[in-house]
């Protein structure tokens, strides 16, 4: 009933090939760690998250080495960390692609899968850089997030609407705050600038109104919620 338990124990590892596969799995996991860098957008990059990717997949190598090349395990093993809960909430669906693409790049070294393991490496890290290029899946481009806070007793559209109505070819209110006990509002909008407008004109001119501070433009490059 459990010969498939059994089936590895005869097999014998040296310490030259458990070295080398660690090895090889560190250098693959430098490579997937530089990728995720390269290509992270937004404001919630970690350090330990790309530390964990290098340990994952040489972890996982190990791990693959003590089972030795039992399917069932190794589909059992796969499955335990998919079940894992990160202490920190993982926000963005590519991370547990990264932590997917660490651990089975592991698997592969693990099991001596070398060819598996580096052509997967390259040809995954090809496309995940080539996607991050040409912004792929974006459908806002060339549009920006703009703040700036107004006095409450001159807080209405008037102050800045010829503003917008000279560089913007859209603006859409996204949030409102309020602040020093509702006597300052702060404003967010997206905008969309008119071709041929310099944005540090804009910057300039919306800055120079009386009553409106703080302007800060933010190219969204990215998902923003609010």
């Amino acid at each position: 009933m459990f010969d498939f338990l059994s089936a590895s124990q005869g097999v014998t590892i040296g310490v030259n090939m458990i070295v080398f596969n660690i090895a090889m799995s560190f250098i693959l996991s430098l490579i997937i760690s530089l990728i995720y860098q390269k290509t992270h957008k937004g404001l919630s990059y970690s350090q330990t998250f790309v530390i964990s990717l290098v340990i994952l997949c040489t972890l996982s190598s190990v791990i693959m080495m003590v089972i030795g090349n039992v399917l069932i395990i190794a589909v059992a093993l796969l499955g335990a960390f998919t079940i894992i809960r990160f202490r920190t909430a993982i926000k963005d669906p590519k991370d547990v692609s990264f932590i997917l693409f660490s651990l089975i790049v592991g698997m592969a070294v693990g099991t001596g899968s070398y060819d598996i393991g580096i052509i997967a490496t390259i040809m995954i890290s090809l496309i995940v850089y080539f996607l991050d290029k040409i912004n792929f899946g974006s459908i806002t481009k060339h549009d920006y997030v703009l703040t700036f806070s107004l006095n409450k007793e001159k807080a209405h559209s008037d102050v800045y609407e010829s503003v917008f109505k000279k560089y913007l070819k859209f603006n859409d209110l996204l949030n409102i705050n309020t602040q020093q006990e509702g006597e300052i509002m702060d404003f967010t909008f997206n905008i969309k600038f008119l071709s041929n407008v310099k944005m540090d004109d804009f910057i300039k001119e919306l800055s120079s109104l009386d009553y409106l501070n703080n302007v800060d433009l933010i190219a969204t490059k990215n998902d923003i919620e609010y």
